[in-house]
Formats: structure tokens, sequence, C-alpha cells
């Protein structure tokens, strides 16, 4: 990280920073005072100059000195690097790793007494990856705890990112969790876990939860530790089990014994379903490991549609996960609270008062959550499919929308300038993580305008051909569902489902109608169809 530093006083010379430890990444100035270019910490008379915020250590931390660990064999340089000292807790001499939240500034500090007991003083809650403030590319290594994480550093002369869990291996997956951007923005991860069975059972816990092909599990098999290697003089067989680290990737390989309790048991229809009957028929419901693309004409309904499914699904007790590119959270929520209170809230804001709507969203979120993604304006497909592996790993999410592809592909950058060839990098990507996630992705695309003189607000029909940019979307989607509007009265609200593709039954062609009430904004079951 790096922090602007805008002073006319004049650079002296490079001092150690009180802050974070380091020897010389403090600059002193002619007015007295002093900067630090690696964790942002500011000292002197008066108020910092224009861009510097103080990041020194919130209140309630204590101090300590900077010294060697001799019976560990960590040198005195070692813990000021990593900011580890020794001081006076309750009277009693205590170690003391001072950990920071992730804008750098020290936020807690976890305190070691000769006992091996354990306390924390300060945010536990902002607690960074120990060490993570030091290292920002490279090839990352996550040990168990600090003085793990500072041996092997210590033993590799400081060159690769090393860090460690706040809390040990107990709480492994909850710091991966909480540290994932970081983590992920690494292009290689070693889990290098105690060796024993709460290490090796949380490390392969952890690599589950990791993007496949990201992650590595390293092991030594005579020592516990990094530490232990250290102590005993054996740095080459700490260093060796970091270069040998093997890839984790699920076994997947089962004997065909183990399917008996199983293989008569029908799988043909889903238990999680559309909110309407015709459509569920044809469909057999939204299965896991598939892929489903929704087409209509601009304005036709697509994101309504997408919506009714959602919450359809939150409301039957699956986690359901929205990225809608083309809204603000803001509005996906108050659709999604009009549709528990069968009012078209965003249209009509008079139909409730703020009390009621705030009761309903309260009513709608009471069980099962929903979650949202804040784009920012950040459309980048790594950022999406990185979200889509954590909504799904982290927060439990089966089923996954994604509206839509045209906004995904306009963030998509690199050398390849064709929108089919884009579309067709996207699609295969987006296959892949449905696949390894085993989830369920609700994927919106625009379409192609048909030939001839009627368009498909006007009532055109479907077709697989039609889908924009790519035919690979409908190659590697499992169902395709298209809606199309009445040809002889297209602003009436009637809408007609049309399956164009269904790879689990085969079965295609009109599977309902709906009826669109603006009132309610609701898309329900029409008791009547329209010629299609």
């Amino acid at each position: 990280m790096s922090f602007d530093h805008q002073t006319d006083s004049e650079f002296v010379s490079h001092v150690p920073c009180g802050a974070c430890g380091s020897k010389d990444n403090a600059g002193l100035y002619n007015d007295g005072h002093t900067f630090c270019f690696g964790c942002g910490h500011w000292e002197g008379e008066g108020e910092p100059p224009v861009g510097v915020k103080d990041r020194g250590p919130k209140p309630g931390l204590i101090e300590g000195e900077y010294a060697p660990l001799r019976a560990r064999r960590i040198t005195e340089d070692t813990c000021r690097k990593f900011g580890y000292t020794v001081g006076k807790h309750n009277g009693k001499t205590v170690q003391i790793a001072t950990y920071r939240d992730k804008t750098g500034r020290p936020c807690a500090q976890k305190l070691r007494t000769a006992d091996k007991k354990f306390s924390i003083l300060g945010e536990a809650k902002e607690m960074t990856l120990f060490g993570s403030h030091l290292f920002s590319t490279g090839k990352l290594t996550i040990c168990e705890g600090e003085l793990d994480a500072m041996s092997l550093s210590q033993m590799q002369n400081h060159r690769w990112p090393v860090t460690s869990l706040p809390n040990g291996c107990a709480s492994a997956k909850k710091a991966i969790m909480a540290n994932w951007d970081y983590i992920t923005s690494f292009k290689e991860v070693i889990l290098y876990f105690d060796n024993d069975e709460p290490g090796r059972a949380a490390a392969i816990e952890c690599a589950e939860l990791l993007p496949v092909g990201l992650c590595k599990i390293a092991s030594m098999s005579e020592y516990k530790d990094a530490n232990e290697a250290l102590v005993a003089g054996n740095a080459k067989a700490a260093i060796s089990a970091l270069f040998e680290a093997r890839e984790h990737r699920p076994d997947g390989i089962v004997s065909a014994h183990d399917l008996r309790d199983v293989i008569g048991v029908s799988d043909a229809v889903s238990p999680i379903t559309y909110p309407w009957d015709g459509l569920n028929k044809m469909s057999m419901g939204l299965r896991p490991a598939s892929l489903v693309t929704v087409i209509a004409g601009s304005g036709v309904g697509k994101s309504t549609f997408i919506r009714e499914i959602m919450y359809h699904i939150q409301q039957s007790g699956y986690h359901a996960g929205m990225i809608m590119l083309e809204e603000t959270t803001k509005r996906t929520a108050q659709g999604l609270v009009g549709l528990h209170m069968n009012k078209n809230i965003t249209v009509d804001e008079t139909l409730a008062t703020k009390e009621e709507i705030e009761e309903a969203y309260d009513d709608l979120l009471k069980g099962t959550p929903f979650y949202l993604y804040d784009h920012f304006g950040s459309t980048q497909l790594d950022t999406i499919i990185q979200r889509i592996r954590f909504m799904n790993k982290a927060l439990g999410c089966q089923v996954i929308c994604l509206d839509h592809v045209s906004i995904l592909v306009s963030g998509m950058t690199g050398k390849v300038t064709d929108e089919r060839r884009l579309v067709d990098s996207l699609a295969t990507e987006l296959r892949t993580e449905v696949q390894a996630l085993g989830i369920t992705l609700l994927l919106v695309s625009h379409l192609k305008r048909p030939s001839g003189d009627l368009s498909h607000e006007q009532g055109a029909k479907l077709g697989l051909n039609q889908i924009r940019s790519s035919h690979s979307l409908a190659q590697l989607s499992d169902q395709v569902i298209g809606l199309e509007v009445d040809r002889d009265d297209p602003t009436s609200g009637m809408r007609s489902i049309v399956m164009l593709k269904n790879r689990q039954t085969g079965s295609v062609g009109h599977c309902g109608s709906l009826s669109y009430d603006k009132v309610t904004g609701r898309l329900r079951d029409a008791e009547t169809t329209f010629a299609f």
C-alpha cells in the first residue's frame, strides 16, 4: 500500500518508524516531522500535511521493545519487520504481536504469556492476516501462527510474502473469508499449517474454499511447524516444504460400488423450483451445476422475471445471490420488498409509507438472507467471477443471477476486442465456474435485432440464433428461457414463457403465460393465454 505525502519541508534522512517498526521506511524532514512510507504513520507538531491521515496505533494498545526471541531463534530484525515486541501487561511479561487493519493501521495486539496464554487488545474484528501489510505481490504463504510466519520469512531472508492466521487453524476458514480479496489477489497461495491433524484438516478446508488452482498445501514430515525447523537448525527442510507444496484438488474419483444406495433414487425433479407451474413442468426445476440463460427483447421484463425467480427461491429457504449490473443495490432491494408487499413501490412511492416498507423489509429478511453485489461500476469479469465464488463458498448461495451479459462484456479488457470472441470467452469461464462450484447461475442476455419488420418488443418469435454476439451461450447453457409479448397487443402485460433449450428433459416450446400487474409489480400465472 502507498500513501500521499504533500509537504513543503525538506527531506533529511531515513529513520526507523515507531509505529510499524521498520528500520528505514520513515523519512525525517527539516521541520522535525517524520512520515513512514511503509505504513503511512505521521508524527510532528500541529496538523498533518494535506493528503496525510495519521495511521498510528489505535487507542488502547500497549508499547513494547524490540528484542530477539532467542529460545525461538528469531532475530530482532525479523521482529522489527513484523512488529513483534516484548512488554508488560498487568504486571506480566508478554510477547506482543501487533495486527493491522485493511488500511495498514495498527488496530489490535495479540498478547502471549510465558505459559502460552493468549489475549487480545484493541479491535479484534479489524485484524487482517499478521504481516499482510508488508506484502502485496508474489507467492503468498499463510502459516498458523505469528512465530511460524516470522520463522519461515527469516529462513528465506524475507524474499517472499509470509503471513499468518489471527487465531490459528480453529478459525482458519473465517480468516480466509475475512481476507478474501487480499488472498485472491495473489497468483499462488501456499497454506503452511501445522503438521498435525487439526492443521491438515484446516488446510484442506481452506484449500477447497479458495478458487480451484490457486492454492497449494505445504507439509513437513520431520517437524510440526516452521519454528520447530528453525530451532532445529534445519532451514532446508522448511524451505523444501515450501517449494514442494502440492496443489490441492478434490479427488473426485469414486468407486462404482459406492453408488449403489443412490443409483435407484430419481433426480429428475429439482427441489429448487421456478415460481410458475408451466415452467416447472417442462424444466423439472432449477438444477445444481447448471447455466440458465434468460432472453427477451428490450423492456419486455427480463429483470422483473429474474427478481420473481430469486424472490421465490429465497422464500423457499434457499440462499440467493444477485449481481444486477444495470441497477443499484437499493433499486434491487426496493424491487424485492415490493414483491413481498405486492405493491409496485419502485414505480409509485405513494403505495406504502416508509414505516410499512421497512416493516415489510424486516419480514422479507427474517429467514433466509439475500446477498447483493454492490458493483460501484466495477464490471471486470475477474471481479465478477471472484464475487460469484465468494457468494457460493463463503455465503452458501446455491442460486446466483447475473444481469446482464452486455454490461459484463463492456467491462472486459485485453487484446480481444471482437464482441463475439469476448462473449465466447465469458461463456466458457462462467460455465467452468458453474460446474466447479455446483451452483445454478441465471444469466440474462440481450438479443440481436430480428430479420423482418417486427421487433421482439412487438411480438417477433425468439430463437437460439438470436442471442446477441455468440452461439456459445446457447451451446453452453443447460436451459435457455425466453419471454415473448403478445403480437396482437404488445402493451397488454401478457408474456409467453418459451423454453428454447432444455438439456435435462429435451422438452421445448411454450410452457406458460404470465400476466404483469402494474399495481402490484408481480408476474403471475395468467388465467388466459394468447396465440403463440
